[in-house]
């Protein structure tokens, strides 16, 4: 499982929050990761599941080409999240549980936070909140993640386009390991 170059690869998405979403909503998008998983082991001793090395998070203005203007008001969270939240591939609103987007949640694989430049609280700037390792990877057994973004207790002003990059590698789990990860990754 050590991060080998040879066997790292990329997997993103992306989309946007309107301008003026209310305060303490989340928006996510599903990733269907089916392809790079197969958490079956029957008739062979290993499975295969996702190991997720790092997460690149970024938050831009409408396009995503530029930084959010001077002008925003509203603070956001945007965490990556194994299981089945209820959105769809299309970004879509759900009422998330609490923590969900807490390193208290198991099955949180990376989260960071935005303040704004001209946030009414901006020096409680979090940037990272969790985020996996190349020495312990995140391994994803669950044929779904999610890209989150939750945001604070002020309204959007702008529309903001929010992204992920997964830096990432298929990997051989035996039978015992793979049963475990699917016990704790289960929502």
């Amino acid at each position: 499982m050590a991060y080998d170059l040879k066997n790292v690869f990329y997997l993103d998405t992306s989309f946007d929050v309107a301008a003026l979403t209310a305060a303490n909503v989340e928006t996510g998008i599903t990733m269907d990761l089916s392809a790079y998983i197969d958490p079956v082991a029957t008739n062979r001793s290993t499975g295969t599941g996702l190991a997720i090395y790092k997460v690149h998070f970024d938050y831009g203005f409408s396009s995503g080409n530029a930084p959010m203007p001077a002008t925003e008001a509203g603070a956001a969270r945007l965490g990556l999240v194994v299981g089945d939240l209820q959105f769809t591939s299309a970004a879509s609103a759900v009422a998330l549980d609490q923590q969900t987007l807490a390193a208290s949640n198991q099955n949180l694989i990376g989260a960071q936070d935005f303040y704004p430049p001209n946030y009414a609280a901006s020096s409680v700037y979090e940037g990272t909140v969790i985020e996996p390792s190349t020495e312990v990877p995140y391994i994803v057994v669950r044929d779904t993640i999610n890209l989150v973004c939750g945001l604070g207790s002020n309204a959007l002003v702008n529309a903001m386009n929010v992204s992920v990059r997964i830096e990432c590698a298929q990997v051989k789990l035996s039978g015992a390991v793979l049963n475990q990860l699917l016990r704790t990754q289960t929502v």
